[in-house]
């Protein structure tokens, strides 16, 4: 006999997502649907004709009265996409090669990164979101160079207000050449991401291929992302850690209810029956077990939050000192900052004495130090430009270590 099941079945979750190009010339976008596994459907592909002066060059204006233009936009066609991959003018990023130390944590390379690239713009220039790799080609067992890739953050910010004005989450904010570069790999590899399209579909995708190569990368997830996802993944990590603790609090509280209404259960079976002596025993054991085991995952979730206490209390004191470096740091090139428990130890060069002394003054005012920083090495030397500079040494100690 063959039985037919009632439920209904569970659809296959399907992507909807939107490439939306903001070019210095034009805008256009691109609204892709499929399944996970790869597109199969071009819903829109078109060139936009904005309201005047809402984008300028590239460059968003006006992001909430573009957020709202693009949802009604997207209302009108009919069209549902829950995420958008948006690509900016690739003039506005600028590139860099920084050499650090190997063995660097994640949070210590994006941090050391930052600085450097925010301290070979010019003094007055704004704050920059920043995205990197790794240049194998060059890397050593105690160096590793990045490949940095950096643009205002006023951008990045105006295009998310974008995004969240319009209703839908943005994924990815990179350059528009990274965009045509993946379209035109998937056309050459003939990679999976474009076998599902009809080619009547690709036609009319002809005018917008950087708004089709922003779409695909929902499918073909590789390259820059200005957006700050590795600071989230982080506080993905912080969060999970505190929810770690709690619930274990929360499962000690309650194996010591349990341990409590098993003492009781045994004290009055121990009254009421003596012959259960040996039951009660056995209870009382498992109950000592059960109050050990809990006592130990206690220990170990306390000792999680005193580490992460100490974890955050140090980047905290990173990020004071970090700022004096990004916009107090005249005239100084910082080239290692070190710290080893409490020992915290910065080398560079400086253009004048007088910039290496000021540095330190600045660093002083800070309430982060059980011993202030003191400058035992400043030594006149010739930079590899043949320039006259000045070496330092910044050497303190923090109030809080590892």
């Amino acid at each position: 006999m063959r039985w037919t099941s009632w439920l209904p079945r569970s659809r296959p979750h399907r992507l909807c997502v939107v490439g939306l190009d903001i070019g210095p010339q034009a805008c256009s976008w691109v609204v892709l649907s499929g399944s996970q596994s790869q597109p199969d459907r071009v819903c829109c592909a078109e060139r936009l004709q904005l309201p005047h002066g809402l984008v300028a060059q590239g460059e968003v204006v006006q992001s909430v009265a573009l957020g709202q233009w693009l949802r009604s936009q997207l209302d009108a066609g009919g069209y549902e996409p829950s995420e958008v991959f948006i690509g900016l003018d690739s003039a506005q990023v600028s590139h860099h090669m920084v050499t650090l130390a190997a063995g660097l944590s994640p949070a210590d390379v994006r941090f050391q990164l930052q600085a450097e690239v925010q301290a070979v713009l010019p003094p007055h220039a704004p704050e920059v979101c920043i995205d990197y790799a790794v240049d194998t080609t060059t890397a050593t067992m105690n160096e590793s160079t990045y490949c940095v890739q950096a643009v205002p953050r006023a951008q990045v910010d105006a295009l998310q207000r974008v995004a969240h004005t319009a209703g839908f989450k943005v994924r990815v904010i990179e350059p528009r050449q990274d965009a045509v570069r993946r379209k035109e790999q998937c056309q050459a590899e003939q990679c999976q991401a474009l076998a599902g399209l009809p080619i009547a579909s690709l036609a009319l995708t002809m005018q917008c291929e950087v708004a089709l190569g922003l779409a695909l990368r929902a499918w073909h997830d590789d390259g820059i992302n200005f957006l700050p996802r590795r600071d989230a993944s982080q506080d993905v990590l912080r969060r999970r850690c505190f929810w770690g603790v709690a619930l274990s609090a929360l499962g000690g509280a309650v194996l010591a209810a349990g341990f409590a209404v098993v003492m009781a259960s045994a004290t009055q079976a121990k009254q009421a029956h003596l012959a259960d002596a040996a039951s009660s025993s056995r209870a009382w054991s498992q109950a000592q077990r059960a109050h050990a085991h809990a006592k130990t995952i206690d220990e170990r979730r306390a000792a999680q939050a005193s580490w992460l206490k100490v974890r955050q209390d140090l980047q905290l004191q990173s990020l004071q000192w970090s700022r004096v470096l990004s916009h107090g740091a005249q005239g100084v090139w910082v080239s290692t900052v070190k710290q080893q428990g409490t020992r915290w130890t910065m080398q560079g060069e400086a253009l004048t004495p007088g910039h290496a002394q000021h540095l330190v003054q600045q660093l002083k005012a800070l309430d982060i130090w059980v011993q202030a920083p003191e400058l035992p090495q400043l030594t006149s030397a010739v930079s590899t430009t043949g320039l006259p500079v000045w070496q330092f040494r910044i050497e303190a100690d923090l109030k809080g270590g590892m």
